[in-house]
């Protein structure tokens, strides 16, 4: 089987991959797309997947980056595959793409894909019916399953008690790769209020290495220092630090992010999220706008009211201060999980999809 992006971390905890014994990864490493060379980035699109030998390959699983494709690119992908008789699996993580300001061009590549998949999957029973009001198309709901084992849920529990005094409370806010769907300085200002009169209260901004490296420059000792005390000035907060981490390896901000009390998600658009999955094995409480699948991802089958997690308006500035307050004010366990994410069940659910889709080459080749 080969897997676009080919052994993304969160791809194989999402597939199952890293358990199962009886699917073979084929990798898909890094090449050049559209002309473009992307270096030190998971395969994204047609171009590598183009130059091999789909000869002993069943199933294509096609999950997320294919983004940044133009749609001639997206159905040289689907022309590819088909003219070499391999099947494709669709997961749809993201109707609205969580980086991109115009929609329509992700929007047109997930119709492509979609069109040719044999079989789509997606997260949540609410973005299961808006592909089928989209593009007519009956998928598969699979949902998210933890990406963190127990053995890593505990060893960034103990260490995070290292990382924060008594009667603290830490305030993150996700700037990911500060696209053109998340709020910045001016969603910082308006939490400066959280931390007036509250004793202990620090602010930590989460931000992907690459993204804060082209934004400050390479120098990680001085780069956004500026910027860092001026909002550790304004906002009355103890203290301000970043927490950047590589986005291809989480292992060494999970102590941190577990030192969380609460995580502001301050995206614009949105559609399903891995940070809110983050939240929910590390026992963080997230602060989400009322966008995209969000909130039903969360709160999937689960009163609200009774569990942790607060939803704001991203048109009305006041609610993120009051949604952080209560967070803080009021905690509350995370939600469980469904039933259905478990780790066996998530894989079985792939298998079952992959074994169906192996069959229809099977035959094909047997000339059925």
């Amino acid at each position: 089987m080969a897997v676009l992006p080919a052994a993304h971390p969160a791809v194989r905890r999402i597939t199952g991959l890293a358990w199962s014994g009886h699917v073979e990864l084929v990798p898909v490493r890094p090449g050049v797309v559209n002309g473009e060379s992307h270096p030190g980035t998971y395969v994204k699109g047609p171009a590598p997947i183009l130059d091999r030998d789909l000869e002993h390959v069943d199933v294509a699983h096609v999950h997320f980056g294919y983004d940044y494709l133009d749609p001639e690119s997206a159905r040289d992908v689907t022309e590819h595959l088909s003219r070499a008789g391999v099947p494709m699996v669709l997961t749809v993580h993201d109707i609205v793409y969580p980086s991109h300001e115009d929609s329509q061009p992700h929007r047109g590549n997930t119709g492509t894909l979609v069109g040719a998949a044999s079989q789509v999957l997606t997260l949540t029973e609410v973005a299961a019916r808006e592909l089928w009001v989209r593009w007519g198309v009956e998928s598969m709901v699979v949902p998210h399953p933890r990406l963190l084992d127990e053995a890593e849920i505990s060893s960034a529990v103990r260490a995070s008690k290292h990382l924060r005094g008594d009667g603290d409370t830490i305030v993150g806010v996700l700037l990911e790769r500060m696209g053109e769907n998340i709020e910045g300085p001016e969603l910082l200002d308006l939490l400066a209020p959280v931390a007036t009169g509250r004793r202990g209260a620090h602010l930590r901004i989460v931000v992907e290495a690459q993204a804060w490296r082209d934004a400050c420059g390479e120098d990680r000792e001085s780069g956004g220092h500026h910027l860092v005390a001026e909002l550790a000035a304004e906002g009355g907060w103890e203290s301000v630090r970043l927490i950047r981490y590589e986005a291809r390896d989480l292992g060494p901000v999970l102590a941190e992010f577990a030192a969380l009390d609460v995580c502001v998600l301050p995206y614009r658009f949105a559609t399903h999220s891995t940070w809110l999955e983050l939240c929910r094995d590390l026992g963080v409480t997230p602060v989400l706008p009322a966008v995209g699948f969000l909130r039903e991802q969360w709160f999937d089958r689960c009163d609200p009211d009774e569990h942790s997690g607060e939803v704001y308006d991203p048109r009305d500035p006041g609610t993120l201060t009051w949604a952080v307050r209560t967070a803080i004010d009021e905690p509350r366990s995370a939600p469980p999980r469904v039933e259905g994410a478990d780790p066996t069940k998530i894989m079985a659910a792939h298998e079952q999809v992959y074994r169906m889709a192996a069959r229809t080459r099977k035959a094909s080749r047997n000339g059925a």
